[in-house]
């Protein structure tokens, strides 16, 4: 096992579009990272670049502490997990799993050893004499996986290796996936665009933006202390809302509109975003997860909270959660307000934004209807409008 190292990695490609820019990251023996952003961050040319299948315009990737910039793919001792599985449909799953360890002029008695362990250890030991074709997804995934362990690489990776899986086996998978990387503690980059998937499985989690590595931490950190508006919004599920307010001082007091409500801000969030105090006066983007819009009648303890009363433009029942939609007076920030802005583009004037609240299933909120909401300052994200970096 060995960590990996990509200092100023950037890859240009010849009709001069810059796919990765450089990015700077370690990552430790045996983490397991995820790399996640939207179509075109770049996230799978990283890994491209880390397998030796695409060549870095500039920087180094190291893995193990040895630059392996001119090593061949073969020679890195990697081993990568594809979306597509690429076995060999004429293949048993046997040979499929053995198939590497034969390039590597592995003696037999040692590459059924190996594929006997691998196999057990992933359920598929009775499904060795199978071709593919006689396998469900999941199974067919397990071999992919399988193939990579025998390796017994320094590093796996994997490039969005869930996303052919219905939601059901998604789910089931991602947990198997997490629970492989506590019993073998291979270091592990694992690229995929879903990013309740990216919160789940990751040690840390990589947000990717046209190119640029925007934020890389734990998945706690990075929900709760987002470096920027985009990353604010992208992670969690559903997004953040963001708006476009002012802060005003009334009374010796800081305050926020968001929509028809004044949120007065505790006097612990202006300690912790001392920032707040120089853009009084100012124009701010402010943030707020679903998860933290209530309906106010299920509030146990209200004090503080600022309420609103909205009409509710859709809710949808999961029988889990009601995901509810309503317009607020305030201007857009972000694609994330534009797109829902969309979904309901029949309930949303001039100079309103659509909000989305996740809201407790026991909730009477109803599309049409309306609905008093209440939202605790405490947990609003603030913003530079300039520059979207979040405020501290």
């Amino acid at each position: 096992m060995a960590g990996i190292d990509y200092r100023g990695l950037t890859k240009r490609f010849a009709d001069g579009t810059v796919a990765v820019n450089e990015v700077d990251l370690e990552i430790a023996d045996g983490e397991f990272v995820v790399l996640v952003g939207p179509s075109g961050s770049g996230k799978t040319t990283v890994l491209r670049m880390t397998a030796g299948l695409e060549d870095p315009t500039s920087g180094e990737i190291l893995i193990g502490g040895a630059r392996v910039n001119d090593v061949p793919p073969m020679d890195r001792n990697i081993a990568m997990v594809f979306q597509n599985y690429a076995l060999y449909p004429h293949m048993s799953v046997y040979d499929n799993m053995a198939f590497g360890l034969k390039l590597h002029k592995v003696k037999k008695p040692e590459i059924r050893e190996r594929v006997e362990s691998a196999s057990k250890m992933l359920a598929i030991d009775d499904l060795l004499k199978r071709k593919p074709s006689q396998l469900s997804g999941g199974q067919r995934q397990r071999v992919a996986m399988g193939r990579a362990i025998v390796r017994e690489p320094h590093a796996f990776l994997m490039d969005e290796p869930l996303s052919n899986l219905d939601a059901k086996l998604r789910v089931e998978m991602r947990a198997y996936v997490a629970m492989l990387h506590q019993e073998l503690a291979t270091t592990t980059v694992y690229v995929t665009h879903d990013q309740t998937e990216a919160m789940t499985m990751g040690d840390r989690v990589a947000v990717m933006r046209g190119g640029v590595l925007e934020q890389c931490d734990t998945p706690r950190r990075l929900y709760e202390h987002p470096v920027n508006a985009f990353v604010g919004s992208f992670i969690g599920s559903p997004a953040m809302n963001l708006l476009r307010s002012r802060l005003v001082a009334e009374n010796g007091h800081v305050q926020v509109a968001i929509g028809d409500a004044v949120l007065r801000l505790p006097q612990n969030v202006l300690d912790q975003r001392r920032g707040l105090q120089d853009r009084v006066g100012y124009d701010v983007i402010v943030g707020i997860r679903p998860e933290d819009i209530e309906d106010a009648a299920l509030v146990g303890s209200p004090n503080g909270h600022a309420t609103m009363d909205v009409k509710i433009a859709l809710a949808e029942s999961t029988g889990a959660e009601v995901i509810a939609y309503f317009p607020v007076h305030a201007d857009t920030v972000g694609d994330v307000n534009v797109e829902r802005r969309e979904l309901i583009s029949r309930q949303v004037a001039p100079g309103e934004t659509t909000f989305t609240a996740r809201l407790n299933p026991r909730t009477h909120a109803e599309t049409g209807g309306p609905l008093r909401v209440a939202i605790d300052p405490s947990r609003l994200h603030f913003f530079d409008v300039k520059s979207e970096r979040s405020i501290w």
